[in-house]
């Protein structure tokens, strides 16, 4: 906030930004000549009010996404499972899931503690077993026979040390296509890197940190498909901590069907504005969804091992982080009318920081028609879904200053860092003589700011006063 600006009742009020230096002379003469002018923009006034309506933003830069995973073509599903159905091994419309076990005391069952979307997911724990553990969890067959790209993503969920830093478990993921008799190790959590440390006990997506799915394209056009989820142990070493967690699996071909969606962002967020919203706080995300239908789901994963399943109507989620930092978020929509169901995936960032930035600015066009003025971001932050209104009171000498009036108000989508966005009321309002003018623009996700100007109206013309 300004140096100048006081904090009352959590509103910003402005101190005086000076008056006037100079006063208008013949008024009388100006008058008649602005009546003149008043009447002939008269036929733009229905225009001009509307346009306002609509959110008048003459210079908005546009709105920067996310780089999505590849999903632009559109996409069907080949395999979805997030173990609803409450089975282990699990069924379902792509077939029946198996086992292979070799610890039947310890090995894959239906979770409901801590789904990574409820009500449940697959997890393997050694607890008190003393025996080996080598479980598969193997998937029915799929068919890849038409498809040339084919994408996998999981979500997953352990302890850092028994696995990264110790290697107590192993996880692998191998494919065969020839019913089970030979396996391919398509990836394995040893290959993660034990200098990105994760948090226990929390969920992740697929190839932390990069979020990248997994290419499954070697065994395009094969039509028996089988992939295994393998979680082995041979030591009892931190037996409670030996857990592996996993959720939401899909996989899908690249380029059928023409659903497309869009997480939005990068979000940037000042911590302290996620408490603005109440009763529910949080970020607000917003997404997109092309060529949806009633029957789209929409899966948000908001990279703090938190995800959230939404109605195709809902694609603009509330979430509060619990800590500051930058967080993948990734929005998969999955529309179950068509066989195989259609998904698109999209992924963006979301960054919380402590340090409060500096707030927006707003000036005025020192004269113009209607009222014309730009906010200005000056910081390193893009200011997101900016709510602007200007209002204005009216009358000689003030008389009228309690009668307020909104002339004009909007939303500016984005002013990304370091740019100004133009925002003006109609070129035609009712007011006459010295106008007090204040202008608000409030970000949803950075400070905003308040600011009062005087000046004069004649018919369309608004002239400001010089402050100092």
């Amino acid at each position: 906030m300004n140096p100048q600006e006081l904090l009352k009742g959590g509103v910003p009020i402005m101190k005086a930004r000076g008056r006037k230096k100079n006063i208008l002379k013949n008024i009388s003469t100006l008058v008649i000549v602005f009546v003149l002018i008043c009447c002939s923009f008269s036929a733009l006034t229905v225009t001009t009010i509307a346009t306002s309506q609509k959110n008048s933003n003459l210079d908005t830069p546009s709105y920067n996404s996310g780089e999505s995973q590849e999903s632009s073509l559109g996409n069907v599903i080949l395999l979805d499972e997030n173990f609803t159905d409450g089975n282990m091994p699990p069924t379902g419309v792509n077939g029946n899931w198996e086992l292979q076990q070799t610890n039947p005391d310890q090995t894959w069952y239906i979770d409901s503690t801590s789904p990574h979307t409820k009500p449940y997911c697959g997890t393997i724990h050694r607890n008190q077993s003393q025996d080996l553990q080598d479980e598969w969890l193997i998937s029915p067959s799929l068919n890849f026979g038409a498809s040339d790209k084919i994408n996998m993503t999981f979500s997953w969920y352990t302890c850092f040390y028994v696995t990264v830093w110790k290697h107590y478990i192993e996880f692998n993921i191998s494919v065969s296509t020839d019913g089970g008799a030979t396996w391919t190790n398509i990836w394995s959590f040893d290959d993660m890197d034990t200098s990105i440390p994760f948090t226990d006990w929390s969920w992740y997506n697929t190839n932390y940190p990069n979020n990248k799915p997994i290419d499954l394209s070697a065994f395009a056009h094969e039509n028996d498909v089988r992939i295994a989820f393998q979680y082995s142990s041979n030591t009892t070493a931190a037996a409670p901590q030996q857990e592996f967690s996993i959720d939401d699996i899909f996989v899908w071909a690249t380029g059928i069907g023409n659903l497309t969606c869009d997480a939005g962002g990068p979000y940037n967020w000042y911590w302290n504005m996620q408490n603005k919203y109440w009763p529910t706080p949080g970020v607000r995300f917003h997404g997109s969804v092309q060529n949806g239908t009633a029957l789209t789901q929409l899966l948000w994963d908001f990279g703090d091992g938190n995800a959230t399943l939404f109605p195709y109507i809902n694609y603009n989620p509330i979430h509060f982080y619990n800590e500051i930092g930058t967080f993948n978020v990734t929005l998969t929509a999955k529309d179950t009318s068509h066989t195989p169901p259609w998904v698109a995936i999209s992924s963006t960032t979301v960054t919380l920081f402590l340090t409060e930035p500096p707030a927006i600015d707003i000036n005025l066009q020192n004269i113009s028609l209607g009222i014309k003025a730009n906010i200005i971001n000056d910081g390193q932050y893009n200011a997101t879904y900016v709510n602007w209104t200007i209002n204005i009171s009216w009358g000689p000498f003030q008389i009228f200053k309690n009668f307020d009036k909104t002339v004009g108000n909007g939303t500016v989508e984005n002013i990304a860092a370091g740019k100004t966005a133009t925002i003006r009321s109609p070129l035609y309002f009712f007011a006459y003589g010295r106008i007090s003018i204040e202008l608000r623009a409030y970000p949803e996700n950075l400070q905003g700011v308040t600011r009062t100007f005087n000046g004069i109206k004649i018919g369309p013309v608004v002239i400001i006063f010089p402050t100092t």
